[in-house]
């Protein structure tokens, strides 16, 4: 450091005389960087000690590096050659100053390597003196950032700056003031700043005492709270609008329920009313089973989302029978929202691929998919729609070829799923069989589901418009619910719009070791 110091100091000087040798009529420079002499201060170095021995001992001299005229300092001078030289003298530091110095050394290092940073400004804003630790965090260096306008820093915070100065040039200090500043590279950092003002003798405004603080994690934590309380909010409405329309699909049963025993109470005892009376009960006690299984759809899916496990009970189910169970529980009156059957057929489809007419399984968990995926075709497909449930069932071969086992889909020529289902957005991916998010509902924020702000924000918004809307039939569980019991089969379930439109809904479920019951015929 000292060398350095020596060098830029005797360049200097030297660079001085030079212009002075070839422009002789200029006056000299005293002051600035092309002075005739600079100083060096407090410069350690090993000299001669004043003791018999003469052994070297370490002490502070004060060097000045300076030039002289040749001509009045030798008596031989020679024309001909320079006229001027330069030369270095120094100065011991005695004992006293020293330490006194060594105790200013040790403030001037408090100040600039803070854990804090400082600067002070003029008047007009101008920077006149900033710690290291101010530097650092901005990037630059003392000559790129002491003696400009502080302005020039903070280029997005103008009117704020200017706010600044009118409060402290009033009297009035500030505290914890949010300030955006721009590092050398251009990066935006948050910045609190303390100040008030030094001023001078006369009264006159001297500078500024400025601290400042790094803000960054304070803005982290209140864009954190500020998303949460948001996310709070609106989880609190989804729930609002959850239960009015589960309470909404209850209610109704219950009014028709009663209305229904008022009626037969009536009716009792006339026997000309009896097949009415038989209808009434019917319709009454199917009113009832759904709402029944409704309440049983959210409790479970309630239970899958807080980490139940279902325990399932294995039994070989015939294909046949399971479709077509699953298509008589449809009340086309109860989804579709005209109350009409709206002219809508709903086929079953198996599809003899060599593989066995029963599969073991859980029948309640399949039964319950089923019912669910084609009640949700039939209340999205349009007016005179087809719905189509296929099953196919494939072989088990040996060794490492193809697992066999049965692939259940449900199509539909309708509209496709309306927007914030839990299946939207999913299917494949050029032309692959990729994982989807089927139900991102349940999956947001998980290793299998889109990690984009504003993507997660665009579902949950439509989440939320979707439950509010009390026109839409049904309360929401049912995709979500069997997402979670395809799994527990083993199975997958995934979605995708063909091109010729409507929906495809399926999954594969794995056959057991051993195969089923009985083949299929292949028709």
């Amino acid at each position: 450091k000292n060398r350095s110091e020596f060098r830029k100091a005797i360049g200097a000087v030297r660079a001085s005389l030079c212009r002075d040798a070839s422009n002789p009529g200029a006056d000299a420079v005293v002051d600035g960087a092309e002075a005739r002499s600079g100083r060096i201060r407090n410069v350690e170095m090993l000299a001669l000690g004043t003791n018999e021995a003469g052994l070297p001992v370490r002490r502070h001299f004060d060097w000045t590096i300076g030039s002289v005229r040749l001509d009045d300092v030798d008596d031989n001078y020679d024309e001909s050659g320079p006229d001027s030289a330069v030369i270095l003298y120094g100065d011991v530091v005695n004992e006293a100053e020293s330490s006194d110095r060594a105790r200013d050394a040790e403030l001037v290092d408090f100040f600039q390597n803070a854990p804090i940073a400082m600067h002070w400004l003029n008047g007009d804003g101008t920077v006149l003196w900033a710690n290291q630790t101010e530097l650092n965090v901005l990037g630059y260096t003392a000559e790129e950032y002491i003696g400009k306008p502080i302005m020039n820093f903070c280029p997005d915070e103008e009117a704020l700056v200017l706010e600044i100065f009118k409060q402290l040039g009033s009297g009035n200090a500030i505290a914890d003031v949010p300030v955006r500043f721009r590092t050398k590279d251009g990066k935006l950092v948050y910045l609190l700043i303390d100040s008030n003002v030094a001023y001078n003798p006369d009264g006159s405004f001297g500078h500024t005492r400025c601290f400042i603080r790094d803000d960054t994690a304070r803005k982290i934590r209140d864009a954190r709270t500020k998303l949460l309380l948001e996310e709070n909010e609106r989880s609190l409405r989804m729930l609002d609008s959850f239960l009015s329309r589960t309470l909404h699909h209850v209610m109704g049963p219950l009014h028709a329920l009663r209305g229904t025993c008022e009626v037969v109470s009536d009716r009792l005892h006339n026997a000309d009313e009896r097949e009415k009376n038989c209808e009434l009960l019917e319709r009454a006690a199917d009113t009832v089973a759904t709402t029944s299984r409704m309440v049983a759809d959210v409790s479970d899916l309630a239970r899958f989302d807080e980490g139940a496990t279902l325990k399932t009970r294995i039994e070989a189910v015939d294909l046949r029978d399971a479709g077509l169970e699953a298509i008589r529980s449809v009340r086309f009156d109860g989804l579709r929202l005209s109350g009409r059957d709206d002219g809508i057929s709903v086929r079953l489809d198996l599809v003899g691929a060599g593989g066995p007419r029963a599969m073991d399984t859980d029948r309640a968990a399949l039964l319950r998919v089923l019912a669910h995926l084609v009640e949700n075709a039939v209340r999205e497909v349009d007016k005179g729609g087809v719905v189509m449930l296929r099953m196919t069932s494939s072989p088990r071969s040996e060794g490492d070829g193809p697992v066999g086992g049965v692939l259940v889909e449900v199509v539909d020529n309708g509209k496709g799923l309306p927007a914030g289902t839990c299946l939207d957005q999913g299917g494949l991916v050029d032309g692959k069989d990729a994982r989807p998010a089927p139900c991102r509902r349940y999956l947001i924020g998980s290793g299998n589901s889109s990690n984009d702000p504003d993507e997660i924000q665009k579902v949950r918004a439509e989440m939320e418009d979707g439950l509010r809307d009390l026109k839409q039939n049904g309360v929401g569980v049912g995709l979500p619910l069997s997402y979670h019991l395809v799994r527990v089969l083993g199975g997958d379930l995934r979605h995708e719009r063909p091109s010729s439109g409507g929906t495809r809904i399926w999954f594969f479920l794995p056959s057991a070791p051993g195969g089923g019951p009985s083949e299929v015929d292949g028709n």
